[in-house]
């Protein structure tokens, strides 16, 4: 079993390539498919299989080999169905999205991590019309984020029938604020597939990544009250008066997942966002969402074996990432390690003056690594 998992977790990694100075490091696999990743103040990971568990992966579980599952909700794995978003509220508790297995409700519930207790925080009912009845497997969002008043933002998508989008009567393709005493508030609609989200309480707004139809994969930033259009307009369809455009659209598909703000606390990657990308299998870096234009994301990783389904930020500054089935830690290049190779010594002149006389190119194309990026800006 040892050596099959090993051959796994090397395989997910084969194909893959990072920009100049990152490494990637193989924590451990996980054994189901992961659909959201967390970690606490201590650097302790939590994560979410789809069929219904939640585990702990700490410096223990790391030596052992094998993480803790610390609760289970009653759930099936189907289509985009099954317990598919987490987030930490604390500590002690995580904040978890899942569908109930004949997919009637969409549940909200808080998870005590020290005894695995389920606590329901609110359920939005699928079929408006007749609960029992139950929708779709497709579309129904994902990951979830709990704002600094307690609040949790939730996005839900269409359920695979575009037009619920825009009926205010359905809770299918909307963003949706859960108050701390557990009402739900419609924050914006127009949406088809909101996987993930986060809050930025500067702005009072909302960045969220949602899966298009076609070639129409967006970034949003959202108010309170946007339309964001869909099925009306998509991307860079033509615009509807009244409605929020994106603030990015992908030229290529590439399925946004998981959505990471960075805090500031990792020496390279300081600002702006990590995206993961089901289609693309990359992990892009989007530096600022508010530009105007919004520049391309540059992909950090990119031609992964496997979808990249979530990524999370440490409390030192670590980034963490995971694939269907395996959980990563993203090696970042020291400031000044121009070359590229882990040390910052002699050897890195010589590449800072290759780097300066190249003139000004994209990232993507540097000789240098970001590390010496990060020393020149």
């Amino acid at each position: 079993m040892k050596r099959f998992l090993l051959i796994l977790m090397l395989a997910s990694t084969a194909g893959g390539s990072t920009l100049p100075g990152f490494h990637v490091q193989v924590l451990q696999g996980a054994p189901g498919f992961l659909t959201s990743l967390a970690v606490d103040s201590r650097g302790t990971i939590y994560y979410s299989i789809k069929s219904g568990d939640v585990l702990r992966l700490g410096p223990a579980e790391r030596a052992s080999g094998k993480a803790v599952v610390v609760a289970h909700v009653a759930t099936e794995a189907n289509g985009n169905c099954g317990l598919i978003g987490l987030a930490l509220r604390d500590d002690k508790t995580a904040i978890v999205h899942y569908t109930t297995p004949a997919i009637t409700y969409d549940i909200v519930s808080a998870i005590d991590l020290t005894t695995g207790a389920e606590s329901e925080i609110h359920r939005f009912v699928c079929d408006k019309d007749v609960a029992d009845r139950g929708v779709s497997s497709e579309h129904h969002g994902g990951n979830l984020t709990v704002a600094p008043d307690g609040s949790i933002l939730l996005g839900i998508g269409d359920y695979g029938m575009g037009g619920l989008a825009q009926d205010p009567a359905w809770n299918a393709g909307k963003l949706w604020r859960i108050l701390p005493d557990g009402s739900a508030v419609q924050f914006a609609r127009g949406f088809r597939n909101p996987f993930d989200l986060a809050w930025d309480a500067a702005t009072q707004r909302v960045i969220l990544t949602d899966n298009g139809d076609a070639v129409d994969d967006e970034i949003d930033v959202v108010a309170e009250g946007d339309d964001c259009g869909w099925p009306l307009t998509a991307g860079n369809r033509p615009p509807v008066a009244g409605m929020r455009p994106p603030v990015y659209t992908f030229p290529v598909v590439v399925a946004p997942t998981g959505l990471a703000a960075l805090s500031g606390r990792n020496p390279i990657l300081r600002r702006g966002y990590l995206l993961g990308s089901y289609v693309a299998k990359a992990l892009f870096y989007v530096p600022d969402v508010y530009a105007n234009p919004v520049p391309d994301p540059v992909a950090v990783i990119q031609n992964e074996s496997d979808p990249i389904i979530d990524v999370a930020e440490g409390p030192d500054g670590s980034i963490y990432f995971a694939s269907g089935f395996v959980i990563y830690k993203l090696i970042v290049p020291s400031p000044g390690d121009c070359n590229g190779d882990g040390v910052v010594d002699a050897a890195d002149i010589s590449a800072l003056s290759k780097e300066l006389s190249d003139g000004p190119h994209a990232m993507t194309a540097a000789h240098a690594s970001w590390g010496c990026a990060a020393v020149m800006a």
